[in-house]
């Protein structure tokens, strides 16, 4: 499997898990050292945040489309356009490192999108 297709393939491993509000999901694809940036607020939230509203919040209707793959060496970025309602969309950007075990992601961050860039 090419960088590309485990990429694409961790991806829908993520989104699955906020489909799901799946902590055992989302575990495997997170580096220990992961951090997520609000895009609201621009606050970076500590881990135990980031689970507890992955739980508290399943989102079995969160749609995503426009997917973008940058790798560069042994780092790359995954971003999406998303949605959990007609009309209403977001943006997310991961960043994941290369390991020797694979790909793990180190760092996230959504940000919704005005109503015009839908």
């Amino acid at each position: 499997m090419d960088d590309r297709e485990a990429l694409l393939e961790l991806n829908d491993q993520f989104i699955d898990a906020f489909r799901n509000g799946s902590w055992e999901q989302l575990q495997p694809v997170l580096s220990p050292s992961f951090s997520y940036t609000d895009g609201v607020s621009g606050e970076v939230w500590e881990l135990d945040r980031y689970i507890e509203n992955l739980r508290g919040n399943p989102s079995p209707s969160l749609a995503i489309d426009q997917v973008v793959v940058h790798v560069d060496g042994d780092t790359a970025v995954v971003s999406a356009r998303t949605s959990r309602q007609p009309g209403r969309y977001g943006r997310y950007v991961d960043t994941y490192a290369r390991r020797d075990f694979g790909w793990e992601c180190v760092h996230a961050c959504v940000w919704p999108l005005p109503s015009s860039e839908g």
